[in-house]
């Protein structure tokens, strides 16, 4: 599996299977972990952001946020959360 596979096929039909989102989990709580490591995010597809309704230029790991907080919805939202961490380290 990987992170940006499963985060088209999600921008394409919004569905993923109990272990895709899984591993999705798995790999936003690792960079959100090691985050202090992180020199650089990559940069998704414009149009995989603009399906996900996030700012073209957006990193990989945040759209696996969006679609972590879409298909697991959680009281405190990923995507706040990765979004202060990027600023607090200014990654981008």
């Amino acid at each position: 599996m990987e992170l940006t596979e499963l985060v088209k096929d999600y921008a394409a039909t919004e569905l993923l299977s109990k272990i895709e989102l899984d591993f999705l989990e798995t790999e936003l709580w690792e960079t959100i972990e090691n985050i202090r490591e992180v020199t650089s995010l990559s940069t998704a597809p414009n149009n995989v952001c603009v399906d996900l309704k996030l700012e073209e230029g957006s990193s990989w790991i945040m759209c696996c946020a969006v679609v972590l907080d879409a298909a697991r919805p959680e009281h405190n939202s990923r995507v706040n959360k990765l979004d202060c961490l990027i600023k607090n380290y200014s990654l981008k």
